[in-house]
């Protein structure tokens, strides 16, 4: 019975520190760094049916990080906020969500738009060096 408990232990322990390689390495495959603290928030909101993000455009400077959280009152809305011709790209946000922080290294206008409504939904970055 000592032998049964003690093999038990072991495969939990061997579990366990699986889990927990697999994690840390996981976390590397995201180019964006963790959401919260950005440096800017832009709200994903909705109304009438009709989705969009505020502020629009998003005014930063060089450097800033910024994050897309999901407030759309359609709790069932799924969004992105996925940059023109690549660069940035929060993936699928689910209602009350917010997006990994992206920094944004050029100037310039960066457009973007929801993935799942492109046609819609549209935003703009007014960087600024």
């Amino acid at each position: 019975m000592r032998n049964t408990h003690r093999w038990i232990l072991v495969g939990t322990v061997v579990v366990l520190g699986a889990l927990a390689i697999y994690g840390c390495n996981s976390k590397k495959k995201n180019p964006m760094a963790p959401g919260g603290g950005a440096d800017v928030t832009i709200s994903i909101t909705g109304q009438n049916g009709t989705s969009s993000f505020s502020p629009n455009p998003a005014n930063i400077t060089v450097g800033q990080t910024v994050a897309w959280k999901n407030n759309d009152p359609s709790t069932s809305m799924v969004h992105t906020a996925t940059q023109d011709g690549g660069g940035f790209d929060t993936g699928q946000l689910a209602h009350g969500s917010t997006s990994a922080a992206a920094t944004i290294t050029t100037s310039g206008d960066l457009p973007y738009r929801c993935s799942n409504h492109p046609g819609t939904m549209t935003g703009t970055l007014h960087v600024t060096p």
